[in-house]
């Protein structure tokens, strides 16, 4: 059996790469896949008990996909879930700094793809983020991605040839939940233990409107409709005054003892990954601004959980974004120099090598006699 593993190579236009392409930049391992066409049959019965004929559908590709997540391939999910990102080498051995954030564009970057179910590959064109979930607790720390695609072909695998080297990423380290700080408000919130982290992301990609007639697929790329973004931390009760006063804001929409009359609460939500074994590569996660909620309950004498669940805005920019002794802040500004505001900006350092559209070397002269 060969290595289940998705591969994942940014296409030069969509649905299509250049000549001569045919792997990935990178590789990963799969918990869970699926990718299918969706190609019900459509039947009719005209006043029959029986089905009497049935026609070809609609084909709306879709897949899905589970792993655990490393920061080595981090930068190619940011990419294909949020639609800005932007590159800059690192220098003298420093790593390389990759950006992604949201704002209003709906034109997301579609992949090429290859995943493996044992005995074939599915070629996969026009790949694009529908959705993406980050999800850590007391083990490693997953993510789970939905996908929509334009076509697929079948390739059928010679387990003896079929290079497994390919699918590993050398250095790549999963992530554990002792890499995951958070700080909601601006606070550490010295003495709560947070136990789990969730953010999940929706584009909400229009597949419908890129199928009509002549043809049964789809027949252009999907835009992004409106982004949703959520995120859900789960503590237990503590008699800080910090946490007391993030209770009252999400539950009450101010620091106060009664339900304010219309105010929401709001806080800036940072996520900071740092893995243990590298500490060259790390990452944030910022939300300038999100709504907060609370929900928890008595049930017995057990410890009450609290759950923090957020909705992230985009009307804060990184002026909220608070840095710590001796880091550098990061920055998402226009070119006139004013703050961009966003839903949530993601600043990640690792070696991974820029995220680019294929380029192809010409051929030598005797390359190309007959």
């Amino acid at each position: 059996m060969v290595l289940r593993v998705l591969g994942l190579k940014e296409e030069d236009t969509y649905g299509n790469l250049k000549t001569g392409v045919t792997e990935p930049d990178i590789y990963t391992r799969l918990s869970d896949g699926s990718f299918k066409l969706g190609d019900e049959a459509i039947t009719y019965n005209d006043g029959s008990r029986m089905v009497q004929g049935a026609r070809a559908g609609a084909i709306k590709p879709s897949g899905s996909t589970s792993f655990k997540l490393d920061l080595k391939r981090m930068a190619y999910y940011l990419k294909a879930f949020f639609d800005q990102y932007s590159f800059t080498a690192g220098n003298s051995g420093s790593p390389n700094i990759h950006k992604a954030w949201g704002s209003e564009g709906q034109d997301l970057t579609s992949f090429h793809a290859w995943a493996t179910f044992d005995y074939f590959q599915k070629i996969i064109e026009g790949l694009l983020c529908e959705s993406l979930k980050f999800e850590v607790s007391d083990e490693y720390m997953t993510g789970s991605a939905e996908w929509i695609y334009k076509n697929e072909s079948f390739d059928e695998i010679d387990q003896s040839d079929y290079n497994i080297e390919k699918a590993i990423t050398e250095g790549a380290i999963p992530l554990m939940f002792y890499d995951v700080n958070i700080e909601l408000n601006n606070s550490a919130l010295n003495g709560v233990v947070f136990t789990s982290f969730s953010f999940e992301g929706k584009n909400n990609l229009n597949q419908d409107a890129t199928i009509g007639l002549g043809s049964r697929a789809p027949q252009r790329k999907a835009r992004a409709q409106a982004r949703e973004i959520t995120m859900s931390i789960a503590s237990y009760m503590s008699g800080e005054s910090d946490f007391l006063n993030l209770l009252k804001l999400g539950e009450y929409g101010a620091v106060q003892t009664t339900p304010s009359g219309c105010s929401i609460g709001n806080v800036p939500l940072r996520v900071d990954i740092n893995v243990c074994e590298d500490t060259a590569e790390s990452m944030v996660m910022f939300f300038p601004k999100a709504t907060i909620n609370v929900e928890y309950s008595a049930s017995e004498s057990d410890e009450m959980e609290v759950t923090f669940n957020l909705t992230s805005l985009g009307t804060g920019d990184m002026s909220a974004f608070t840095a710590h002794s001796g880091e550098t802040l990061p920055t998402l500004q226009d070119s006139d120099g004013n703050n961009i505001k966003t839903d949530c900006f993601c600043y990640l350092l690792s070696n991974t090598p820029e995220i680019t559209k294929n380029v192809i070397e010409e051929d030598d002269d005797e390359d190309d006699e007959p």
